[in-house]
């Protein structure tokens, strides 16, 4: 664990092994096992695969599955810097065809149900409103008039909960860890304070368009603790992670 000493040499500064990146692709993970669990159950073994949605969720299904035929869509050019070499990325207007797998990662304000002219033997929709708990969240839930717009013999809804958080995306569930353990972390006895590096990530990527920075700014410790007494900041991020569950289920 790197330390540093602080104003003075009595309080220390402890920071996470965890970064940011690792925050990230550790839900990622939780959600494409979930999907390759449920690929298994179903003995599917998808050689074409179309993917809608180069951020977070989509770019590392796609980067799993490098070594099939997959296909990813999205409007932003610039997200294929997220995207693995072997994986084939076009712009939204190649959602057509036919494919063995379709995947839809858009979640809010994603892809339109009517803008779906293809034929997959199974659809999964990744559902962005995690615990449910915001009812306007819930409002713009368009994963089930997806899932009709398309009609697949088999399809599902991949859900993702565990932290309460108001969304399911990974860039939400990220925060909410910090979140929780940073207040963790604040709760022990001999801590000054603790803080995150945490910067508004999505408008480098989205705003600026500056994928170099973005994938660089990921790679800060996640969590910076000023405190007495030595503090493992990797412990309650850990607790949180263990508590994010995905499944798919089939509608």
């Amino acid at each position: 664990m790197k330390t540093e000493t602080g104003i003075t040499n009595t309080v220390k500064s402890y920071f996470s092994k965890h970064t940011i990146q690792d925050i990230i692709e550790t839900i990622g993970k939780i959600k494409t096992y979930a999907l390759l669990d449920w690929l298994t159950h179903k003995k599917i073994k998808p050689e074409n695969i179309l993917i809608i949605g180069a951020y977070f969720t989509g770019a590392m299904i796609a980067n799993k599955f490098k070594e099939y035929n997959v296909t990813v869509v999205d409007k932003h050019p610039h997200l294929k810097c997220l995207i693995d070499s072997n994986v084939t990325f076009k712009k939204p207007k190649a959602i057509r065809g036919s494919w063995d797998l379709t995947i839809d990662t858009t979640g809010i304000g994603g892809i339109n149900p009517k803008e779906l002219k293809i034929q997959t033997n199974a659809f999964i929709v990744e559902s962005p409103i995690s615990d449910a708990s915001d009812p306007i969240i819930k409002s713009h839930d368009e994963s089930k008039k997806r899932i009709q717009a398309v009609k697949a013999p088999l399809n599902g809804i991949l859900y993702t909960s565990g932290l309460n958080a108001k969304t399911s995306g990974t860039m939400t569930l990220t925060i909410e860890v910090l979140r929780r353990s940073l207040n963790k972390i604040l709760e022990m006895d001999g801590v000054l304070y603790a803080s995150s590096q945490l910067r508004f990530y999505e408008r480098i990527l989205f705003k600026e368009k500056n994928c170099k920075k973005f994938i660089e700014s990921l790679k800060e410790n996640a969590i910076i603790t000023s405190s007495l007494r030595r503090i493992d900041c990797d412990t309650p991020i850990k607790e949180n992670l263990r508590r994010i569950k995905s499944q798919i289920k089939e509608i």
